[in-house]
């Protein structure tokens, strides 16, 4: 996906959702308040975070997207506790190897579409958490029997009024799934509608690659974790076949 292009509607799309943020807060305070994320996009956990007290550190490969995340970041007082950098996740190397906790939430391990970059991201995670440091990993559970059932519709999945331009933004949702690949494709469509009338469209593709739990659970083992926890909600319940998200809390050996 290009996220370059996504960056502009990023804050509009996320306007609503802060369901994530308690956990990863509680998380991190547990862990003791050093965080690293992995595809920390314009902030939107990221600040939360560090409005608390924690010390974060954001990596992401989207320069457009940290530029925001770094406006939003230099007018609040926590700008001192946050750290922005550009950086693949499956290759970064930071100069900070003992933080006390890396995580990724929304979906963000699954933009990596092979298990073998995926297992590259866990391992960098690894390298810079200190030992016995916590790893936190948000992604959906795959609902096979749902996926099949909206693949090739599309979908008005939201809108909004952007507050820059003050364009109607009309977001179009279809999706796509190869179970054998363990792929999902969601292509977005953002429509803008202008107050002088004119229209514009953003067509962006989004590939997923989604876990089961004991794949996750092993990979995580792989690269030398240990899995304290896998909630399937943000409420710290237990995962179970009708959970919406499957979140693995893992621990450095």
């Amino acid at each position: 996906m290009n996220f370059d292009a996504f960056a502009r509607f990023y804050d509009g799309d996320y306007r609503n959702y802060t369901a994530d943020i308690p956990l990863v807060l509680k998380t991190a305070q547990a862990a003791g308040g050093a965080a690293l994320e992995l595809g920390c996009g314009a902030g939107r956990v990221l600040i939360p975070l560090a409005d608390a007290g924690c010390y974060v550190i954001g990596v992401d490969g989207s320069g457009a997207l940290l530029e925001i995340a770094r406006q939003k970041a230099a007018m609040r007082r926590c700008a001192s506790r946050i750290t922005l950098i550009q950086a693949d996740m499956t290759t970064f190397q930071l100069a900070q190897t003992n933080v006390d906790l890396v995580f990724a939430v929304s979906n963000t391990l699954m933009h990596l579409t092979t298990q073998a970059d995926q297992l590259k991201a866990l391992a960098c995670a690894h390298r810079h958490l200190r030992v016995g440091g916590l790893l936190l990993i948000d992604l959906f559970s795959p609902d096979i029997a749902y996926l099949e059932s909206v693949a090739g519709i599309q979908e008005l999945a939201d809108q909004w009024e952007d507050e820059q331009n003050g364009a109607q933004v009309l977001k179009w949702t279809t999706r796509y799934l190869d179970v054998a690949q363990q792929l999902q494709e969601t292509i977005f469509i953002y429509e803008e509608i202008f107050p002088d009338g004119r229209t514009a469209q953003t067509r962006l593709s989004f590939p997923l690659r989604f876990w089961w739990p004991d794949e996750g659970t092993l990979l995580l083992e792989k690269a030398g974790f240990v899995v304290d926890e896998l909630f399937g909600d943000f409420d710290g319940s237990p995962y179970s076949s009708a959970s919406e998200r499957l979140i693995f809390i893992a621990r450095k050996l």
